[in-house]
């Protein structure tokens, strides 16, 4: 330990606690890693910065992060990073980076454009018995896909095609779907937990067109200035179903805003902390960018450090491209434990 965190160390817990400190040291508790709280219960190992009631409280000690002390906190609803977290950053560290080859508009209906080949490495089309249903999936590992619940109500699932832009590309590498795993709690009536798990009967390999995507792992809300993009097959402005993949680029919109839109409108829509809403700009004709019949189960996604992060998946809303009424999304980070008991069992 050097002066410096010794310091910094003093300065948070006091002199007093070295003691239990150095006690916790010896036990080698990382960031993310379980921990016993002085008052009782299990907590999760985390950065000072993020965790300040528990330096109030002169929790017990785990390790350092550079010179920052990483303590025992508390367990709260919405924590940012636990065990859960620390699985899905890990997974994420084996996704390679994706290329972007052009700049993607901060303005799917509204303000369209074509995706380009591999420009979205992760993104599934879902086949059916009937030819006609059309739903989007994110690959997150070699063997499993994030789509919505309600894209299993009537039509069997087939395959999966990756690796394409193209809705009817004979080329198109497709994969026979072993299971679907619908989250029991998924509510028809008010769209809650709508997410689901496609799993296929054979593994992936990555390549250069088809690679998994990393998990969103926060669950605070991202700034309404935050560029986010959503893709999909889904009908565009003409009200077709097109068949190449269309990108558009949304921001996120404050739920307790979204939530009066729908209210003030006679909806019956009720959000939770578990759903987002998000909306883009408008296009000559005053359609706004959003996702629209054809697009459920698709990514909602954000870009950082030339990776792609899936913060959402295409759940519902009221119509497609009405600047009065935002996309409703599943928030991914709010599922975390549950993809993982099944994503990642093993």
């Amino acid at each position: 330990m050097n002066m410096r965190a010794l310091l910094l160390f003093l300065a948070i817990f006091g002199k007093h606690t070295m003691t239990q400190s150095i006690d916790r040291i010896k036990e080698q508790r990382f960031e993310g890693d379980s921990c016993s709280l002085k008052s009782g219960g299990t907590g999760i190992c985390r950065k000072a910065s993020q965790c300040r009631e528990s330096i109030r409280a002169n929790e017990l000690h785990c390790e350092f992060a550079g010179n920052e002390p990483v303590i025992c906190c508390s367990l709260a609803p919405n924590a940012t990073f636990d065990s859960s977290a620390r699985i899905v950053e890990n997974a994420c560290s084996t996704v390679r980076k994706v290329e972007i080859k052009i700049k993607i508009a901060d303005h799917a209906v509204g303000v369209v454009e074509e995706a380009l080949v591999g420009e979205f490495p992760f993104m599934g089309l879902i086949h059916y018995d009937d030819n006609l249903t059309r739903c989007g999936a994110a690959l997150i590992s070699d063997r499993f896909l994030l789509t919505a619940a309600h894209c299993f109500k009537n039509s069997k699932p087939t395959t999966v095609s990756l690796g394409t832009n193209q809705a009817d590309d004979p080329m198109a590498d497709n994969f026979p779907i072993a299971k679907i795993h619908r989250h029991l709690g998924y509510n028809r009536t008010t769209k809650q937990n709508d997410i689901a798990l496609v799993e296929l009967r054979s593994s992936v390999t990555m390549n250069s067109q088809i690679q998994a995507i990393c998990l969103h792992t926060s669950s605070i809300d991202l700034l309404e200035s935050v560029n986010l993009t959503l893709m999909g097959w889904g009908r565009n402005n003409t009200d077709k179903l097109p068949n190449s993949l269309l990108k558009g680029a949304v921001n996120p919109v404050l739920r307790s805003s979204c939530q009066a839109r729908f209210t003030t409108g006679g909806h019956s829509i009720k959000l939770t902390e578990k759903q987002l809403c998000a909306l883009g700009e408008k296009n000559e004709e005053g359609i706004a960018t959003d996702a629209c019949e054809g697009d459920s189960g698709g990514p909602l996604v954000l870009r950082q450090n030339n990776k792609y992060y899936l913060v959402g998946v295409v759940s519902t809303g009221s119509g497609c491209g009405d600047e009065n009424y935002a996309g409703v999304y599943t928030r991914v980070a709010s599922y975390l434990d549950w993809i993982i008991a099944r994503a990642w069992k093993n």
